[in-house]
C-alpha cells in the first residue's frame, strides 16, 4: 500500500519541464533614457569601489557593475589620465546591459529588484549592505529608474 501511495504521489507531482528561451530584456528598454536618467543615478550612488564599482576576483563582481571614470574600468587603465578619461561608448552600453538584466524576471516593474533591493524595508525594500539608496517610492531616483524600466522615461 505504501508503495501505490507513493507512485500516486510521485505522478500527480509531475508536470512537463520546458527550457523555452527568454527574450533579451535590453529589447524593450531605452538606451537614451537610461543615458541620459539611469546612468548618472547609478554612478552617483552604486559605483563605490566597494559596491557595484569593482570587478571582485577572478571577474566576478556583483550582479549590477557600474563603470565610472575614477573607478571601474572595462580595460585596466594605462595611467591617472586613463583612469578618469570619459566613458567609452562600450563602456556606457556595459553599463546598459548590466542595470538591463535585472528587467526580465519580475511580474511588474514595482516588483523589480533594480527598484526594490535599494529601498527601506519599511518602504518594501530588500536588505541591500549598502544600505537604502531610494528613500521611498517617491523619490525622484526611483521614479527615473522604475519609468525607465516601464518604459515612460523621457530624456529633456
Amino acid at each position: 500500500m505504501f508503495r501505490g501511495c507513493t507512485l500516486a504521489a510521485v505522478l500527480v507531482g509531475c508536470s512537463p519541464v520546458s527550457n523555452d528561451t527568454v527574450g533579451d530584456p535590453a529589447l524593450g528598454l531605452d538606451e537614451a533614457v537610461f543615458a541620459c536618467k539611469v546612468e548618472p543615478i547609478l554612478a552617483k550612488y552604486c559605483s563605490y569601489n566597494a559596491c557595484h564599482g569593482i570587478a571582485g576576483t577572478s571577474g566576478q563582481g556583483a550582479a549590477l557593475r557600474v563603470y565610472t571614470p575614477g573607478k571601474l574600468r572595462a580595460s585596466p587603465p594605462a595611467d591617472l589620465n586613463a583612469l578618469v578619461a570619459p566613458l567609452t561608448t562600450d563602456e556606457h552600453h556595459a553599463n546598459f546591459e548590466s542595470a538591463a538584466g535585472f528587467a526580465w524576471n519580475t511580474a511588474t516593474v514595482d516588483d523589480n529588484f533594480l527598484l526594490r533591493k535599494p529601498l527601506p524595508a519599511a518602504a518594501g525594500g530588500y536588505e541591500h549592505q549598502g544600505g537604502a539608496v531610494w528613500s521611498s517610492t517617491s523619490d525622484g531616483n526611483y521614479i527615473a529608474v522604475h519609468d525607465w524600466l516601464a518604459g515612460t522615461g523621457k530624456c529633456p
